[in-house]
């Protein structure tokens, strides 16, 4: 079952869409996942309980910096993606092994409290983290805990990419536990998520969106934060002091469609049809938005001057909102950048600057999600070059390759070009004619690696037609 299935092309279709190169190179990826598992555990697993995961990563089209403060993102859905084939092991260890051989094995025993990592392989915090919320979460909420799993995974994400590698590696690690644990079909666990979701704020029943999933991708967001989802006890976590946009695309993506998305809580306000005549490509410039020390600091700063300033806005107005997005509702968002600018520039710049980009990113957002529901490319493209300058000038977080990657994307005739991601390195998009796409990838790749050499070999072109989330299957033996 498990050989016929990585083999169907139909799979392949669902996740990725039509285009030949993509499948056939996603075909390469998952065959080297299942050689590597039948070579090391098939004897070592409970075969009936075999499954099968696809996590992809996503693209901020539009929402710098937005979700953590109630704001909305304009998300695609990408074709990177983290394959794992995984089982529930017959010993007491649990063993990930990373199918590119230079990035190692994780091997751990699982019990309360924390995991004994008896090896690490890169990224295995991301797995000890959430072996250890997920053990304990299920612990402290009455059910048994997670049993040792085995698992074969591979990904294509550039980590540090802007792509969101490390949300779809901590997401890849929870399915590989929770898949072959059953818990993704336990009701009970399923109303623990819900339950949770509810205290958080979630709204349900939103029209075309499947509760669990909506609920899920905000807990595996506090998974990534460290923060309580409800109940369920958090911890250090492994990111950032960020929003949840990354799992929200993760989980709720569909093939062909683009996510316009409201944070704090979350909720997907729409899908919007990806059209059919443009291609979204991606250029991850290989500078490495590294989360070191100074650049979580760097990062953390754009949150830590977000709450502050309305701290300020608070005192100034006689709130008491938590919230950017809960000043100014009764007038439009180009308005309130303007008020929110003028009060807080008499306290502090740079919280003005912050609060400024805020409104003005939402007011851009709004505009150009207009754009591509009527046809209006052109608009779109102008309006997500205005989105990159103002995160250049008042986030202060587009570094000089990734500038230059947009800049140079206009030059060669492109709609438009951002950088995105949580930036200090990372990736730019650009928005073309499909039928001119690669012509536009070789131009683009060429002009970048003439200014850059550097990165060679390192740098990725790719298209990025909207793919689909999340995908598990038990496949047995």
């Amino acid at each position: 079952m498990l050989k016929e299935r990585i083999n169907d092309n139909e799979l392949f279709v669902k996740l990725f869409g039509h285009d030949e190169r993509i499948i056939a190179y996603k075909k390469r990826m998952l065959s080297k996942v299942y050689d590597l598992f039948e070579k090391r555990f098939l004897g070592l697993v409970q075969r009936e309980s075999i499954c099968l995961i696809s996590v992809p990563n996503r693209v901020e089209l539009l929402g710098k910096h937005t979700d953590y403060q109630g704001g909305e993102t304009f998300l695609l859905t990408g074709p990177k993606n983290f394959f794992a084939i995984n089982a529930l092991s017959k010993d007491e260890t649990t063993e990930l092994i990373n199918a590119d051989p230079k990035l190692g094995t994780t091997v751990m025993k699982l019990r309360k409290g924390k995991p004994e990592v008896l090896r690490e392989g890169e990224g295995s915090n991301y797995t000890s983290t959430v072996a250890k919320r997920l053990y304990n979460n299920l612990l402290n909420g009455g059910f048994q805990p997670i049993q040792n799993v085995k698992s074969v995974f591979v990904g294509d994400i550039p980590f540090g990419g802007g792509t969101s590698g490390s949300s779809s590696k901590l997401i890849t690690d929870f399915y590989i536990f929770a898949s072959v644990n059953g818990l993704l079909e336990d009701n009970g666990f399923k109303a623990l998520v819900l339950e949770n979701g509810r205290k958080a704020g979630i709204k349900m029943n939103q029209e075309g969106v499947d509760d669990f999933s909506l609920a899920l991708s905000m807990y595996l967001a506090h998974f990534e934060n460290g923060l309580d989802f409800g109940d369920l006890r958090g911890d250090r976590g492994v990111g950032t002091f960020g929003g949840s946009e990354d799992h929200t695309a993760i989980l709720l993506g569909q093939r062909g469609k683009l996510l316009l998305c409201r944070y704090c809580p979350t909720e997907l306000l729409e899908r919007i049809d990806m059209r059919g005549d443009v291609q979204v490509i991606v250029a991850y410039s290989a500078k490495v938005a590294e989360k070191t020390k100074d650049a979580m600091a760097k990062y953390n700063r754009l949150s830590q001057n977000a709450s502050s300033s309305v701290t300020i806005l608070n005192e100034i107005n006689g709130k008491n909102y938590n919230l950017l997005r809960d000043f100014y509702q009764r007038r439009s968002f180009g308005e309130g950048a303007k008020e929110a600018y003028e009060q807080l520039n008499k306290r502090d710049k740079r919280l003005a600057e912050r609060a400024y980009q805020f409104f003005m990113e939402r007011d851009i957002n709004e505009k150009a999600v207009g754009c591509m529901k009527e046809g209006d490319i052109a608009g779109y493209g102008k309006l997500i070059n205005e989105s990159h300058e103002l995160s250049k000038r008042y986030l202060g977080n587009i570094v000089q390759e990734v500038d230059f990657l947009q800049h140079s994307a206009n030059r060669l005739g492109a709609y438009g070009a951002t950088g995105f991601g949580a930036g200090f390195g990372g990736s730019c998009y650009a928005i073309v004619r499909k039928s001119e796409s690669s012509d536009f990838i070789q131009k683009w790749e060429e002009e970048y690696l003439k200014k850059f050499p550097q990165y060679r070999k390192r740098a990725q072109f790719d298209k990025y037609p909207a793919s689909s989330g999340c995908y598990w299957e038990a496949t047995g033996g």
